[in-house]
């Protein structure tokens, strides 16, 4: 590819410079504790409320 584009814009001062990033996946929740304990990560007052009525996500 710098070839290419050395001999095509007639420029060989041309450089290329790349950066790998990883990617963090994030892993769906599909049960309800799961989407429970993930709007709990994001709210942390709802592990407080579930605690204060007994309330089992799981129900």
């Amino acid at each position: 590819m710098l070839t290419y584009l050395r001999d095509n814009l007639d420029n060989s001062l041309i450089q290329l410079d790349y950066k790998f990033a990883d990617i963090e996946t994030k892993r769906v929740a599909y049960t309800n504790k799961e989407k429970f304990d993930a709007l709990a990560e994001k709210n942390p007052l709802l592990k407080k409320l579930q605690e204060k009525l007994g309330l089992d996500p799981d129900f």
